[in-house]
């Protein structure tokens, strides 16, 4: 009796042992359940990442050839213009001789156009060397450029941002709505000139505002401040393409020899 308890004893003990060892066993195949669908996850996010790195790589491989095919556009305008300088020329080359009067006709008109065009010169030179400040719009190959020029660089980035406006509206009837003030810092000149045009087009953009007036003066950590009063773009009145975006191609901002400040910047419309 005495052994027959004793083998119950260790009998009860083996059922214990057996019972913790399916309890583990289970907890193990849990784990292995768990780390199965998380490899399978893993596998799933590997494959999407691949997936969007070839949809980048496509996509870059795609702005490339636009690029490129834009500058193969621009070279092909170059050579039709000169293809149809060319061909003017023959034409000139191919008409009947004039007679002495017509002959004599066509050389007067064409001194009386060369004085009125050296009147001119003159007249612009004089114009240039009085304004001290100023901007102009200057037609570029399906662009705008826009070039200033003023005796301080906060001066002269003013009246870049005020020849965008009048390249493409007319503001004078028009009243500001509210007041905004803007804080650029940036490594060069030429990135406060992009700064400040790109400030004006984001206004147009995205809040459909005009400036009336604008003013810009130096920050003390040597950025600009640029002041804007704004109205609502539709008391302005549209005169020409609105600017879409300044583009990064031949910039120049910097003073002149004699201390002059210039700037110039491409803008797509």
């Amino acid at each position: 009796m005495t052994q027959v308890t004793r083998l119950q004893e260790q009998q009860d003990a083996l059922r214990a042992e057996e019972q913790k060892i399916s309890d583990a066993g289970r907890r193990l195949a849990e784990k292995i359940e768990a780390f199965g669908l998380r490899k399978e996850a893993i596998k799933a996010a590997c494959t999407a990442a691949r997936a969007q790195a070839s949809i980048a790589e496509a996509f870059a491989g795609i702005s490339g050839e636009v690029t490129d095919a834009d500058v193969a556009a621009r070279h092909a305008e170059d050579e039709q213009a000169d293809l149809e300088a060319r061909a003017r020329g023959l034409e000139d080359l191919l008409t009947p001789p004039l007679s002495d009067e017509q002959l004599q006709a066509q050389l007067d008109q064409i001194s009386i156009r060369a004085e009125v065009e050296e009147e001119l010169a003159r007249l612009s030179e004089r114009l240039a060397a009085g304004a001290a400040q100023g901007h102009r719009s200057v037609p570029h190959t399906a662009d705008l450029r826009i070039e200033a020029w003023a005796p301080t660089r906060e001066a002269c980035l003013a009246e870049a941002a005020r020849g965008l406006v009048d390249s493409f509206a007319a503001v004078a009837a028009a009243r500001p709505r509210r007041t905004a003030e803007r804080r650029f810092i940036a490594g060069s000149d030429e990135d406060l000139l992009v700064a400040i045009i790109g400030e004006v087009i984001y206004r147009l953009d995205a809040d459909g505002q005009i400036p009336v007036a604008l003013d810009v003066r130096p920050a003390p950590d040597g950025g600009v401040v640029l002041s804007l009063q704004l109205a609502d773009v539709g008391e302005a009145e549209i005169t020409g393409a609105v600017p879409k975006a300044a583009s990064l191609h031949d910039l120049r901002c910097a003073p002149g020899p004699a201390g002059r400040w210039s700037c110039a910047i491409t803008i797509d419309v």
